[in-house]
C-alpha cells in the first residue's frame, strides 16, 4: 500500500512550512527539488502538486501516470533534452520502486475499499474507518454511538451509506448482525455487487489490526502505556487498573506465609496490601498454599460485594497457575488471572500451555514484574518478622 511519505518523496513535495532562504537537507537527500532557491524548481513544483493530488484524489492511476512519464522521456531524449530525460527517468525509476513495494505488500487488495473497526466499551461503541481509493489511504475518520434501542453496528452501516459513497468491498473486524441483508440492500443502492467481510490473515488484516490499535488508543489516552499494552498482550477486556499480586514465603517446614500486593495504576497501593498466615497447609506445598489464600482473599471480598481486582498474577509456574483458578473457580469468582515464572519471566494464561515470551524491555512485562517483586519483598519481611518473633 502507497504511503503519504513515499509519495511526497516521489513527487518531491517539500516538508517546510515556510521557504527557507537556501536548500535544506531534503533537497540534498533528494526529497525536494529546493523550490527555494531555483527558479526552474519554482516553475515545476505546481506541476508535482497537481500530479500527486490526481493520484491521490483518484483520478489518475498511478499506472497511467507512469506510462505519460515514460513518453516525456522518449521526446525529451528525442529532442536531445539529456538533462531533461536523466530527471524524468529517475523519477520512473523511483515510480518503479513504489510499484514493486505495493505489489508486495497489497497483493489482493482492490481499488475500492472502506475499513471499518468497532470496539465496545462501557456500552458505547467506538468506530473508526479506514477508506482507500486506488491503493491510498485517503480518509480516516472516527465515530461513536451509545448501545441503546437498535443501535448495532449493522443499523450504523446502513445510516452511513446512505449519506457516503458506497465501495464494492466493506472490510470489518466483525461481521454485522443481518450481514446478508445489509448486502442486498448496499448492492441495490450502488447499483454493484457489495460485499462485506472480514479477513483473518494477510494485508486486509494487518489494516484492521492497525484501526484497532488506533481505537484502544484513542479510548485509553491518558493511560499507562504499560498497562495498555498489558491489556493488548494477555487479551483482557478492560485495562488492568487494578493488580493484585500472590506469592508464597518458605522459610523451612514451620515458618511459611501468604503475600499480597496491590498496584492501581502501575503504581503500589500500599493500603492495599495482605498477609496470610497459612491455616489449612502443613508442611511445603506452594499449590495448596496459593489456593488457600486466593480462596481466601476472594471469598472476603465476595460477601463482602467489594470491588473485585481487573487482574489477578500469580508468582510461579503452570501449577501455581491452576491452584489459583481452582479456588476461583470454587468460590465462583471470575477474574483474569495469571502468573509469571522467575526463571525465564514467562507469562502462563489459562487454556493455553504454551507461555507468553515478552521482551526484557517490555513495559508490559515490568508492570508483572514490579507487582510481583513487591509481593515477594512484602512476604519476606512477614516470614522475618514471624521468626524473630517466635
Amino acid at each position: 500500500m502507497l504511503s503519504i511519505g513515499l509519495l511526497r518523496k516521489t513527487f518531491k513535495i517539500r516538508i517546510c512550512k515556510r521557504l527557507p532562504k537556501e536548500a535544506c537537507l531534503e533537497y540534498h537527500l533528494g526529497n525536494c527539488e529546493a523550490p527555494c532557491q531555483f527558479k526552474q524548481a519554482q516553475k515545476d513544483y505546481g506541476t508535482h502538486i497537481s500530479d500527486l493530488e490526481s493520484i491521490l484524489k483518484g483520478k489518475r492511476r498511478l499506472e497511467d501516470f507512469v506510462n505519460k512519464l515514460d513518453q516525456d522521456m522518449k521526446q525529451a531524449s528525442n529532442d536531445r533534452q539529456y538533462e531533461k530525460a536523466k530527471e524524468i527517468h529517475d523519477t520512473l525509476q523511483r515510480l518503479s520502486n513504489l510499484q514493486i513495494k505495493q505489489k508486495m505488500e497489497s497483493p489482493k487488495i482492490g481499488s475500492d475499499e472502506e475499513y471499518f473497526g468497532i470496539k465496545i466499551k462501557d456500552q458505547t461503541a467506538h468506530l473508526m474507518s479506514f477508506r482507500l481509493s486506488n491503493g491510498v489511504i485517503k480518509d480516516r475518520t472516527k465515530f461513536s454511538f451509545d448501545l441503546v434501542g437498535d443501535n448495532t453496528f449493522s443499523s450504523f452501516l446502513s445510516q452511513y451509506y446512505s449519506t457516503n459513497p458506497i465501495p464494492k468491498y466493506v472490510i470489518a473486524s466483525e461481521v454485522p448482525d443481518k450481514k446478508d441483508i445489509l448486502e442486498e440492500v448496499l448492492s441495490r443502492s450502488s447499483g454493484f455487487s457489495v460485499h462485506i467481510m472480514v479477513p483473518t490473515t494477510g494485508k486486509r488484516r494487518e489494516i484492521i489490526d492497525l484501526i484497532m490499535k488506533n481505537i484502544t488508543l484513542a479510548i485509553t489516552k491518558g493511560a499507562d502505556p504499560a498497562l495498555v499494552e498489558l491489556q493488548e498482550k494477555l487479551g483482557l477486556e478492560n485495562i488492568p487498573k487494578t493488580i493484585e499480586c500472590f506469592d508464597i514465603s518458605n522459610h523451612g517446614d514451620d515458618y511459611a506465609v501468604g503475600s499480597m500486593s496491590c498496584l492501581v495504576d502501575g503504581r503500589p497501593y500500599t493500603s492495599g496490601y495482605r498477609k496470610f498466615k497459612i491455616k489449612t497447609v502443613h508442611g511445603r506445598d506452594d499449590f495448596a498454599m496459593i489456593n488457600e489464600i486466593v480462596k481466601r482473599r476472594y471469598l472476603r471480598l465476595k460477601e463482602e460485594k467489594a470491588k473485585m481486582p481487573d487482574l489477578i498474577l500469580i508468582d510461579g509456574g503452570k501449577g501455581q497457575l491452576n491452584a489459583a483458578l481452582g479456588a476461583l473457580h470454587a468460590i465462583g469468582v471470575n477474574v483474569p488471572c495469571v502468573s509469571l515464572a522467575k526463571e525465564n519471566e514467562e507469562v502462563y494464561q489459562p487454556k493455553n500451555n504454551k507461555p507468553i515470551i515478552m521482551p526484557k524491555s517490555s513495559p508490559a512485562l515490568k508492570a508483572l514484574q514490579y507487582a510481583r517483586d513487591e509481593a515477594h519483598r512484602f512476604g519476606v519481611a512477614y516470614n522475618r518478622a514471624i521468626r524473630k518473633f517466635t
